[in-house]
């Protein structure tokens, strides 16, 4: 099983047992993954065992720690991610070299942005031989935030995928060939097609496939232009597609372009639908324009992780953390009224389910990204009105196209 699907459903039945576990009332909960790395075993160990070294990213992450001479087995020092460093402190409790080991996360003395949850306990295991290796990660706390169920399953992958692939990259293997981002791009859009038919009928389904396709391929592009090496795009069953770089930049002005260029690329390909259309009567290509500018728009509303609410974090990033939460926690309540309007229940529940994540002070203790200047911002700001518009324009005029209405 492809590694994306392999986290996506993790990431499925980890926030399908949120809603249970806080009904019965559990607190103390496991989370454990495993995956294949390309890297002999000696040096997958030398990587999950080390107290100073830097894990690729996104972001780079520099470990520098030292032993506490006053106590046995601890650990002190930082995590440095790009220009923060924040301080960080471990025991350990069980090593065997070159197998397993087993600490505890000392979180009195960790800077706040670690304390996540009581008694954590994380533990790490390395299989193999000397030409591929398996690591399990597994981490153990008590929750005393609701948020933190919802950041746990993301930060274990996160933890776990930075690992495998420094292990990777030290072992001279890393990196992804066009064979491999093509294959994995056909067995998800394979799956994800066959979900959408699952939903709607064959025709709707083909369309939707190829405007989420194009709507990924703008990420791209835009990746590209700013530097950031594109790992591929995925389809993901149920919900549409994402295009994944080795990074996510270093200025929120590149973040923001690489969002916006999605649905502002698609763009072109929605307005030769629409001419195409009006000048062959054509009711499949006015059906193909018609979605496309729904699914562009959708996606520029200003709600987290939708395109529009990466560029309202872009635009709010010379704010507070405390007022950006405010208005992304705004937004994400407009959402779930804007979905209770049109009785899309299962979005609500979805909006629901990320908004502890999304307004998780964790989410913000790490922006990474250079603040926007006035002139980016003013830019920003036309871009998205611009882009935003052009697909209401499109939706209204198909609307009130005869043709649409013969051909549905």
């Amino acid at each position: 099983m492809l590694p994306l699907l392999q986290n996506f459903l993790f990431l499925i039945i980890e926030l399908v047992r949120v809603p249970f576990d806080l009904v019965v009332g559990t607190k103390r909960r496991i989370y454990e993954v495993s995956r294949v790395v390309d890297a002999p075993k000696t040096v997958t160990w030398n990587v999950v065992s080390a107290h100073k070294i830097t894990l690729e990213g996104p972001p780079p992450m520099r470990l520098d720690t030292e032993p506490d001479p006053a106590r046995p087995g601890v650990f002190t020092g930082t995590c440095q991610y790009n220009d923060k460093r924040l301080q960080f402190a471990y025991q350990i409790l069980a090593e065997t070299p070159g197998e397993a080991l087993t600490l505890r996360l000392l979180t009195d003395e960790c800077d706040p942005i670690y304390r996540i949850g009581e008694d954590y306990i994380g533990a790490v295991a390395v299989a193999g031989d000397e030409s591929r290796s398996v690591i399990t990660e597994c981490c153990e706390l008590t929750h005393t935030k609701i948020s933190t169920r919802f950041l746990m399953p993301l930060t274990v992958l996160r933890s776990l995928y930075s690992l495998k692939r420094t292990a990777e990259t030290r072992a001279g293997r890393r990196g992804r060939g066009f064979s491999d981002q093509l294959t994995s791009a056909v067995i998800t859009g394979a799956l994800t097609f066959a979900s959408f038919s699952a939903l709607f009928d064959m025709s709707t389904a083909v369309i939707l496939l190829l405007v989420v396709l194009l709507h990924e391929l703008g990420h791209v592009l835009a990746m590209r232009w700013v530097g950031i090496p594109v790992r591929g795009i995925y389809f993901i069953p149920f919900f549409g597609g994402v295009a994944v770089g080795e990074g996510f930049g270093k200025s929120e002005a590149a973040r923001a372009f690489v969002a916006l260029m999605g649905p502002a690329a698609s763009m072109m390909t929605t307005g030769l639908f629409l001419w195409l259309s009006l000048q062959n009567d054509d009711p499949f290509l006015a059906d193909l324009a018609l979605l496309s500018a729904v699914v562009n728009g959708l996606n520029l509303l200003p709600i987290l992780p939708l395109d529009g609410g990466r560029i309202l974090q872009a635009l709010t990033s010379r704010l507070s953390p405390r007022r950006a939460r405010a208005i992304h926690g705004a937004m994400l309540l407009g959402g779930v009224g804007l979905a209770a309007w049109f009785g899309d229940y299962l979005l609500m529940a979805l909006i629901l389910l990320i908004a502890p994540g999304v307004l998780s002070k964790q989410t913000y203790a790490l922006n990474l990204g250079t603040p926007m200047t006035r002139r980016e911002t003013a830019w920003l700001i036309c871009g998205y009105g611009a882009t935003f518009l052009f697909y209401i324009g499109v939706a209204e005029r198909i609307w009130n196209t005869p043709l649409v209405a013969g051909g549905s």
